[in-house]
């Protein structure tokens, strides 16, 4: 098939249909999705399904172009069907038998096939012998001729496979990654700009469900530029409530389109669209939207530009830590979406339920955010199947059984327990009906009503869920012999329960055999590098935390205890380098810095012992810690060769402004001002700082009362005699009046700390006394001869 008329197969592309479109394509995109040739279905019944035996069933057909057109037919339909009663709260009823035209053998168990490194599917989804069906049939396609085409078709088939599972699969993943590394490759022959960006947004998508963030950004970015998009935070003065006198600045997002480039806009590629409807903010103090003083500049944005807008909604919740200062960045860009005349139905579904999660959170808005969600669960206004299914894989619109538990969700923010509680069961979600009963102080009743469950027909899940319940760990091990040793769930609650009871010796088997079946179980690496730091398995725990990192390198909580690990290990270099990965994600947690200096200290990393200091006093406002700050006045004094073989002194200049900052904050700390006069350039210098080092000492007055403190401030005074002299003695005759009153100054110090050891007259600091006396009797001679 020619790539110009492939595209129009993949049914949600925003080009307009021709008259030429053959009568196929127009029967996909008009939403009638029958299963036209039954006895393709029957053949493919009859060889079980099987992927070697399909593929050699297709490849009969290879050089008979019509036939493969109705196998992609009957693959797509099936599979269009499946989205369409799956994504819809209010489907029609379907008779699987009927719609195939076969039927279904009951060697086949869909349920069974579809399971991936033991996760099961949610048991909401309904008909999943239709993907099993399309999936394999779009396999076999590809098997027989890779065609732009049958890849992206089965990309969206193993997408939509990950979304209706319960936890995310290795094994899935490996799969999605080799198909998309053929579809960018073919990707980069298109000539049309339109479909690229399409295909980006999907890739992305699946990326997302992952979390592999940078891997999203990087087709995110791809996009947008083909998009000829730019979209822009600027603060603009705005009000947010009814009553606010005076304007506040306010987040507003920008948007500009390329004029380069060429598009449909939103009203011709969904203007028949229904979108759903926005329910308006009734609240007495907040605006329903903020009133900004100036216009915000912001393009009509086609439908493929709406759905990159939400795209970055979702990375930014993705990427960055759940707080207030994230919701707030991410609150123009679904206001942009909203304000949009036309668009495609999912995009601005997706954008909705976004919203709704966000402002459950806060008390003015938890009534809309309940009140919106109702709208979309409840909304029985019969959208076009086509409508909603357009752009469904770009958007990442999870089934609509999951829109009712969000709404659960709500109606629990709000204290309607029993409303949620019927919500939960009805979903036959457990767990959440675990925690409802909880709060209604009647936990033993969710063990009874998940016992019925497993009366009725056990599984995996729900034995593990009776073990939540009651806390009885025979119920994890029932889990494992019902699954015949092959889940990952039930290790994983068996992991879990001992984790939380903090049991780690005992939880680390489970939590390994648990990742040996499905490794991409990012939560279960966590813990499990945790519960291996606490027994000191290092090793262990450098191979999970390493495994977390690579699933979710954003996290700087396990980078840092990836570094701890290597250091317990002795692998310092190592420890350097992930604790610099742990920075990029949280640049500004000072324990973090901390670590950082500490293990740049030792690794000969000076430059960066100089920006953590003066990182953690623009965080912390103080740094006190003498001995890091020994350590580094001693590799400059010493002059040795940092990580990369460069001299530790030439840090002298940037290590004295250092000091200078530090010394400004800690005015009495005489360890740091010693460390300083160490430093100093000069014997004046070092005198000056030395006297404010005495000072910090002595402040007290019962230095001396000490024989440790005595010969500490005497060995500081012997070096202030010391650098006082010969700070005179080298100086030229401009400076001399300031020597002099320093040389002065030391004298007097001297002095007094003579006067006060004679007074204590400790033995230990006899010998050093004699020195002192020596060297001011010494320095009084030499005032003498000068004035």
């Amino acid at each position: 098939m020619a790539l110009n008329t492939e595209i129009y197969y993949m049914c949600n592309y925003d080009d307009q249909l021709g008259d030429t479109a053959p009568d196929i394509v127009k029967k996909l995109w008009s939403g009638q999705w029958n299963i036209e040739n039954p006895d393709l279905v029957k053949e493919f019944l009859s060889c079980d399904l099987e992927t070697d035996n399909l593929s050699i069933a297709v490849k009969k057909y290879q050089n008979d172009d019509r036939k493969i057109k109705e196998v992609l037919q009957t693959a797509v339909c099936s599979f269009l069907t499946f989205c369409d009663i799956n994504w819809n709260p209010h489907h029609e009823e379907l008779d699987t038998n009927k719609y195939l035209g076969a039927q279904w053998p009951q060697d086949i168990g869909a349920l069974l096939k579809l399971q991936r490194d033991s996760e099961p599917l949610y048991t909401n989804i309904l008909h999943p012998e239709l993907l099993y069906f399309s999936s394999q049939i779009f396999s076999a396609l590809c098997s027989v001729e890779q065609s732009f085409l049958h890849l992206w078709w089965s990309f969206r088939s193993k997408v939509t496979h990950q979304r209706v599972l319960e936890d995310t699969s290795a094994t899935l993943y490996n799969e999605l990654e080799l198909i998309i590394a053929k579809l960018y490759n073919a990707s980069q022959i298109l000539d049309k700009p339109r479909l690229k960006i399409l295909l980006y947004l999907e890739i992305a998508q699946a990326y997302l469900m992952y979390g592999r963030v940078q891997k999203v950004e990087q087709y995110m970015l791809k996009a947008k530029e083909i998009a000829g998009l730019k979209l822009e935070l600027t603060g603009m003065l705005g009000k947010r409530t009814k009553f606010q006198q005076d304007a506040l600045a306010q987040l507003a997002l920008s948007s500009e389109l390329d004029n380069g480039v060429e598009r449909p806009t939103a009203e011709q590629s969904h203007g028949d669209s229904d979108l759903p409807a926005e329910i308006e903010l009734q609240d007495d103090v907040r605006l329903n939207r903020i009133a900004f003083n100036e216009n915000v500049v912001q393009a009509e944005l086609p439908s493929l530009e709406q759905t990159l807008c939400l795209l970055t909604v979702q990375y930014l919740q993705k990427s960055q830590a759940k707080d207030d200062l994230r919701d707030e960045e991410i609150k123009p860009y679904i206001e942009t979406i909203l304000s949009q005349k036309s668009g495609p139905w999912s995009t601005r579904v997706a954008a909705l339920l976004i919203r709704c999660k966000m402002e459950a959170n806060h008390k003015r808005t938890v009534e809309r955010a309940m009140l919106q969600a109702e709208a979309i669960v409840n909304d029985k206004s019969g959208v076009a199947a086509t409508s909603r299914l357009s752009y469904l894989w770009a958007t990442g619109l999870s089934p609509a059984w999951n829109w009712r538990q969000q709404l659960a969700d709500l109606y629990l923010s709000l204290g309607l327990v029993k409303a949620a509680l019927e919500e939960y069961q009805r979903l036959q979600l457990w767990e959440d009906v675990i925690v409802c009963y909880t709060m209604l102080q009647l936990r033993h009743k969710a063990a009874e009503i998940i016992q019925q469950q497993i009366d009725i027909q056990p599984t995996v899940k729900l034995y593990c869920l009776l073990g939540d319940a009651t806390d009885d760990v025979t119920c994890y091990s029932k889990a494992w012999e019902f699954s015949n040793h092959k889940s990952s769930r039930a290790q994983r609650h068996w992991g879990n329960y001992l984790f939380d009871h903090k049991k780690y010796e005992e939880c680390i088997p489970h939590y390994e055999q648990s990742v040996d079946i499905n490794s991409i179980q990012d939560r279960v690496w966590l813990r499990l590098g945790y519960a291996a730091l606490m027994t000191e398995n290092w090793e262990l725990s450098a191979k999970a935390y390493r495994r977390y990192t690579y699933l979710h390198p954003n996290t700087f909580e396990a980078w840092n205890n990836l570094a701890k690990v290597y250091v317990k290990q002795g692998d310092k270099n190592r420890a350097y380098r992930a604790l610099i990965e742990a920075l990029r994600f949280n640049y500004d947690n000072w324990k973090l810095w901390e670590n950082v200096i500490i293990v740049s200290i030792d690794t000969g990393h000076f430059d960066d012992v100089i920006r953590g200091c003066h990182r953690i006093l623009d965080l912390q406002h103080k740094f006190e810690d003498v001995e890091l700050l020994s350590l580094f006045v001693r590799a400059i004094l010493n002059d040795e060769k940092d990580a990369y073989g460069n001299s530790a002194a030439r840090l002298q200049k940037r290590a004295l402004e250092l000091f200078g900052r530090i010394t400004s904050i800690h005015q009495n700390k005489p360890e740091i001002w010693q460390l300083y006069s160490d430093l100093s350039p000069t014997y004046l210098l070092k005198a000056q700082r030395l006297l404010k080092a005495y000072k910090g000492y002595t402040q007290s007055g019962s230095w001396s009362n000490n024989p440790d403190t005595c010969k500490k401030v005497m060995e500081l005074a012997e070096n202030l005699l010391d650098y006082s002299l010969k700070a005179r003695q080298e100086a030229e005759e401009k400076d001399h009046l300031q020597a002099n009153q320093q040389l002065s100054s030391a004298r007097l110090t001297g002095q007094a700390v003579i006067r006060a050891a004679e007074k204590q007259d400790w033995p230990e600091t006899q010998k050093m006394l004699d020195g002192l006396r020596e060297l001011f009797n010494s320095v009084t001679e030499y005032m003498k001869s000068i004035m």
